[in-house]
């Protein structure tokens, strides 16, 4: 199955390779960044404003140093994404044998929203391994910081991937529902418009058939983002009690003096980095039964 997008990835390696050199900069800046805050809010505590000021320099240029990796990420990923789209739709309208198995409607939406999925998932995955990467980073630090920390970020995390598992194959049984009716869908609107052109007197009957399958499509729709969100809101409720739970654990320690004021703003900063690399996960998860779907969707054609 996956023997398609290695073909086209092969013959997209430079525009890969870029997008992975700027993704690398840009996350490794976005991770470097905080520890500096950290040290400004130290030296601010201790009254040593000259420190605090360079530093401040320091971050306003690795601040304009990111925005123009960040320019140059972007425009890596269309790259990237052009390629991948210009090299699947190639493929596909060359090697076609089962065109004839498939409706108007259903091959529309191959060539239109398939490929969209298909290349956007491979745009975006290269950025998600370097983002499941800085989990390593993070973990890393808070081991050096305190044993405690670590441990119970390393459950939490645990945890939440257990669910985007546990969840992942109902995902993608919505999404192949939801697919489907937007099929049915497709196909009937070109019926609809095939039968305004001709003026023909069925257009009452394919009018209400439209009707009836744009609110299944819908439904399905609901259906399938509704449980995509549900799932990412409790993965991402968890983890943002625990962050308050290692805040409260964190005063407690500076209290006693075996943490600095600054530390608490870089553990509170790096949970926000978890925070959000597990939405993408999140996300990823949703997205990769998309891709899978609309991959075998794209391949059903090209079968002997």
């Amino acid at each position: 199955m996956f023997d398609l997008t290695k073909q086209v990835v092969k013959k997209s390696k430079k525009e890969v390779v870029f997008k992975v050199i700027t993704s690398f900069f840009c996350q490794g800046l976005l991770l470097i960044m905080p520890i500096y805050w950290s040290d400004v809010i130290n030296h601010l505590t201790e009254a040593n404003y000259h420190k605090a000021y360079y530093l401040i320099i320091v971050l306003i240029l690795l601040s304009i140093l990111y925005y123009i990796w960040a320019y140059f990420n972007q425009k890596a990923w269309y790259l990237l994404y052009n390629k991948l789209y210009l090299g699947y739709t190639d493929i596909v309208l060359k090697d076609n044998n089962n065109i004839n198995k498939v409706k108007l409607g259903e091959y529309t939406n191959i060539l239109n929203t398939d490929i969209d999925i298909i290349c956007t998932f491979l745009g975006n995955i290269i950025i998600r391994i370097i983002q499941i990467l800085e989990f390593f980073v993070i973990y890393a630090y808070f081991l050096s910081l305190n044993i405690y920390i670590f441990l119970i970020t390393l459950i939490i995390s645990i945890f939440m991937v257990v669910i985007l598992l546990l969840t992942g194959k109902n995902v993608q049984k919505a999404n192949m529902i939801r697919k489907s009716a937007l099929d049915d869908k497709t196909i009937t609107t070109h019926n609809l418009y095939d039968n305004l052109i001709k003026k023909s007197n069925n257009k009452v009957k394919i009018l209400n058939k439209f009707n009836k399958e744009n609110i299944t499509y819908l439904k399905e729709n609901y259906k399938y983002n509704i449980l995509a969100l549900t799932i990412i809101y409790i993965i991402l409720g968890c983890i943002e009690l625990a962050r308050y739970g290692l805040i409260f654990y964190g005063i407690y320690l500076i209290s006693i003096g075996n943490m600095e004021i600054g530390t608490i703003v870089l553990i509170y900063t790096y949970y926000s980095k978890i925070l959000t690399n597990f939405e993408n996960l999140g996300t990823i998860s949703a997205d990769y039964r998309s891709f899978i779907v609309s991959l075998k969707r794209l391949n059903y054609i090209r079968d002997n």
